[in-house]
């Protein structure tokens, strides 16, 4: 008898378990948030200020084994700064879009990250508080090396979360946001700032805007 109440205790156990972890990783929600969060990717607009965009090849096979639902990839080019930015951006369920950081992400094309992250605080010309990045230099030793920014958000803000798998475990969706420059010094920066500062209103209008009502 009492074999087998133990081994229905640890049956219960592991039915628990594996509904925590289906939760945690957006399996059981609802995906009609999901689909909705998704389909709005691609209204992004490709013009921001000064900024002009076009949209990049990508290969849809390793988005998809990251999690994405929908992404695109994107050059946003000014040419009175002369700097072109790379973005990215990507919506799924939240366990998946969590795991795949840049570290990993960006090493399989050779790349590995030199230094500490560190946190990248943006602003809107008011300086109204947009919100905060991660930011740091990707080195591939051929001289090409890159500049790289990037957070995640589940609804509200931009955020650069120090365990984005704990942080948003549960919710029904995740957008992920790469933006990348060439490492050439610090107009670079500043044009990036610029961008950003205008293109986080620009992503909490399409992206966010009712979505949560």
């Amino acid at each position: 008898m009492t074999r087998y109440l133990t081994a229905a205790i640890a049956l219960g156990i592991l039915m628990v378990s594996g509904l925590v972890h289906g939760f945690w990783a957006g399996r059981w929600n609802p995906s009609m948030v999901l689909q909705e969060a998704a389909a709005r990717v691609d209204s992004v607009p490709l013009e921001i200020g000064d900024w002009k965009g076009h949209n990049e090849d990508a290969d849809p096979g390793a988005f998809f084994q990251a999690g994405a639902e929908s992404f695109w990839t994107r050059a946003y080019v000014n040419p009175r700064k002369n700097t072109t930015l790379y973005v990215i951006l990507m919506c799924g369920r939240a366990g998946r879009m969590a795991v795949h950081t840049p570290e990993v992400c960006y090493r399989g094309a050779g790349y590995e990250i030199g230094g500490t992250p560190e946190i990248w605080p943006v602003h809107s010309a008011a300086g109204t508080d947009l919100g905060a990045l991660w930011t740091a230099r990707f080195s591939k030793g051929t001289g090409s090396d890159l500049r790289l920014y990037w957070g995640w958000n589940a609804g509200d803000s931009w955020q650069a979360s120090a365990n984005p798998r704990w942080q948003y475990g549960g919710e029904p969706f995740l957008y992920k946001l790469y933006l990348s420059h060439a490492a050439s010094g610090k107009s670079a920066t500043l044009a990036a700032q610029d961008f950003m500062g205008q293109f986080l209103p620009d992503l909490r209008k399409t992206l966010l805007a009712k979505l949560r009502d």
